[in-house]
């Protein structure tokens, strides 16, 4: 049985100017993340949907989120693909970016185009993806386990001496705003995670939609040189925002990734 979703809709006032988006967040977050994104284009005529994948945010399952395979959060990105009028424009972060390239690989007839933000590359995390963890020294790496696993103590968000923000953020964000953040991020699934060392998708060369590629200069998770992998693997040019870190829709420069975001969509109206 497929979960009810949450899914949180914005969109312009009048008539809109161009295809939806469907964003999909990626791993210790929801739907929540896309709080700058969603009221942005809508001011400029997009309507957008952001779904909380089972076990996060406020869709159902979190007692069970360390069996929910990478095939579960594809299937809930379909189910939401469906109830869209139209072919969407899919946007998807970090691990979401994963998704969205299966979606992609299966089900490209119904997709107008994709921004992969701070993606996860189409052959998998295991394959030297997180350069800056090498170098980060071992307290965000410690701490980011306890978020993964959901260990850490209630109070962490309050403090970046207890809570892994140096592994989303890079730009100098306000300490309550990034309190707020934290507190609402979330360990993610086990299962689903050791699956992401695999291979996304066989062979990203079939894929046909129009895709850009978007990333944080500064990204912890997935180094610009992951960036540029992906967007060989597809064709394109990567675009890296300056100053900005893994969690590029929340981070310092936010407006100008949704500004790339923006130019990208003229590109998909015609699929």
């Amino acid at each position: 049985m497929k979960p009810t979703l949450e899914v949180l809709r914005d969109g312009p006032t009048s008539a809109a100017v161009g295809p939806p988006l469907l964003l999909v967040h990626g791993g210790y977050f929801a739907a929540w993340c896309w709080e700058n994104l969603q009221p942005y284009l809508a001011d400029r005529g997009y309507a957008s949907y952001a779904p909380s994948l089972r076990g996060h945010g406020g869709s159902p399952g979190i007692e069970r989120i360390d069996s929910f395979r990478t095939a579960e959060y594809v299937a809930d990105v379909v189910s939401v693909l469906e109830t869209i009028d139209e072919p969407p424009v899919l946007v998807g972060h970090s691990m979401g970016g994963g998704l969205v390239q299966r979606v992609l690989a299966e089900h490209g007839d119904r997709v107008r185009g994709a921004v992969l933000l701070s993606s996860l590359p189409p052959d998998g995390f295991s394959k030297g993806a997180a350069f800056g963890w090498l170098r980060s020294g071992m307290r965000p790496l410690m701490q980011l386990s306890k978020l993964h696993r959901g260990k850490l103590p209630p109070d962490a968000p309050d403090s970046p001496e207890t809570f892994p923000y140096s592994c989303f953020f890079h730009g100098d964000l306000p300490a309550e705003r990034l309190a707020s953040y934290g507190r609402r991020m979330q360990r993610e699934s086990q299962r689903a995670g050791k699956e992401l060392t695999r291979r996304v998708v066989r062979d990203p060369g079939a894929i046909r939609v129009p895709i850009t590629v978007i990333a944080g200069a500064e990204d912890w998770f997935f180094s610009p040189v992951v960036a540029e992998r992906t967007a060989r693997a597809y064709g394109v040019e990567p675009i890296l925002v300056p100053g900005t870190g893994h969690a590029a829709m929340l981070d310092t420069g936010w407006e100008e990734v949704a500004e790339h975001i923006l130019a990208f969509l003229p590109r998909c109206v015609t699929r």
